[in-house]
């Protein structure tokens, strides 16, 4: 994207390990920094399935990507305003492809509900990943590692107060 600016409405790609979009959404830029991108997305906003089913999300969120980190974070807030969930997608750092934010998600996911720990999540799906993406022993240790880095960034994770959207999306 040519210069995106906070405020900014982005489309973002959550892909398989082919880069084959699986989900995708928009979402506005609430900060940048050369490293990091964080965006927000009110409750009842649309995410899209490549089938052509259109589902609204139930909660705010605010989304942490990092360009040089193997993992995405999302704050999810309830309606009312209080923090519900952590969420960590162990995932490739996120690129800029036609003015697309894209990430391509390796299935092993972190949960923290507030005040229960962390814990990892999807190892189902991501033993089928391994055969799917034919993930290399190296690589599947490189991610299992990131996912025991993110059970500890999910623990002692500060979230921000949660967004506001004005009237429409209390």
């Amino acid at each position: 994207m040519q210069n995106p600016s906070i405020g900014d409405v982005i489309h973002v790609h959550a892909c398989k390990a082919d880069g084959t979009t699986y989900r995708s959404w928009q979402a506005v830029i609430e900060s940048m920094t050369a490293d990091t991108l964080v965006t927000v997305a009110p409750a009842g906003s649309a995410v899209f399935n490549p089938d052509g089913r259109v589902y609204h999300i139930e909660h705010h969120l605010r989304a942490y990507y990092w360009f040089g980190k193997f993992h995405n974070l999302i704050e999810v807030f309830e309606p009312g305003g209080n923090l519900l969930e952590i969420y960590i997608n162990v995932a490739s750092p996120p690129e800029w492809v036609d003015r697309v934010l894209k990430f391509k998600d390796h299935e092993l996911d972190i949960s923290k509900y507030p005040p229960k720990p962390a814990e990892l999540v999807d190892e189902e799906e991501f033993a089928e990943a391994v055969l799917t993406y034919q993930y290399s022993p190296e690589f599947q240790e490189k991610l299992y590692a990131v996912a025991r880095e993110s059970l500890e960034l999910a623990e002692n994770w500060q979230a921000k107060p949660c967004p506001t959207f004005g009237d429409n999306h209390d």
